[in-house]
């Protein structure tokens, strides 16, 4: 379990605004920051911590049930994969 979040968790805080701005990357890991899900959600987090709604919370919104869809199709592909074996 370590060796996923060391991978995958801990290089995604870093890069997608949990610990600081994402404006003070370059413009490459700016962009991929952005196709993250991890960015989206302190997008519509931050915002609300200091009392003021989020721009573009809708488009946020709907980025992360995407990948929350797309996820959930993937474990289903893989577990009737399984059955079938």
């Amino acid at each position: 379990f370590m060796y996923y979040f060391t991978l995958v968790v801990t290089p995604m805080m870093l890069l997608c605004g949990v610990f600081f701005p994402v404006s003070q990357l370059p413009h490459a890991l700016q962009a991929f920051a952005q196709l993250l899900p991890l960015s989206h959600a302190v997008d519509i987090a931050r915002p609300l911590v200091n009392g003021v709604p989020p721009p573009l919370l809708w488009q946020h919104i709907a980025a992360l049930l995407g990948y929350a869809l797309f996820g959930f199709y993937a474990s289903l592909v893989l577990f009737r994969r399984r059955l079938s074996q």
